[in-house]
């Protein structure tokens, strides 16, 4: 429930007086701002949609690798494709897991191996996860 009712809101409230006071009337300064509030969607649509963060995996002490998306597929992209949010968190769980895997072949060490399974177990986890929602979905 709003709090304010919408005519009051201070977002109408600017954008009614940047009409008024600035595109049908003689000031400048509401001009400007009226340029700001009603460009800014424009903007928003001539530079595409932000980044989509996927998944975060930590891969040692203090270390993390941020997984996003730079460009997000929309609605209708992913519903006919067919990929969803958990089967690109599994697909990164997994290469994060694989990377593990290959520094565990080359550099054996005990520390090294328990991270690669840890990631492994992870990685199959998310797939676990991504195979429930897409069965969920398809029954």
């Amino acid at each position: 429930m709003a709090l304010l009712p919408r005519a009051l809101r201070p977002s109408v409230v600017i954008r009614r007086k940047a009409i008024w006071s600035g595109l049908l009337g003689p000031s400048r300064l509401w001009k400007v701002v009226g340029v700001f509030v009603f460009g800014q969607g424009t903007i928003r649509k001539f530079f595409g949609k932000s980044p989509e963060k996927i998944t975060t995996q930590k891969v040692g002490l203090d270390s993390f690798v941020n997984v996003i998306n730079a460009k997000p597929m929309t609605k209708k992209q992913r519903k006919r494709t067919g990929i969803t949010k958990a089967d690109l968190k599994a697909q990164a769980s997994s290469d994060v897991a694989a990377a593990w895997a290959r520094k565990a072949a080359v550099k054996p060490k005990r520390k090294v191996v328990r991270r690669a399974d840890k990631t492994a177990a992870m990685a199959a986890a998310d797939r676990r996860a991504a195979d429930k929602r897409a069965a969920k979905r398809a029954s």
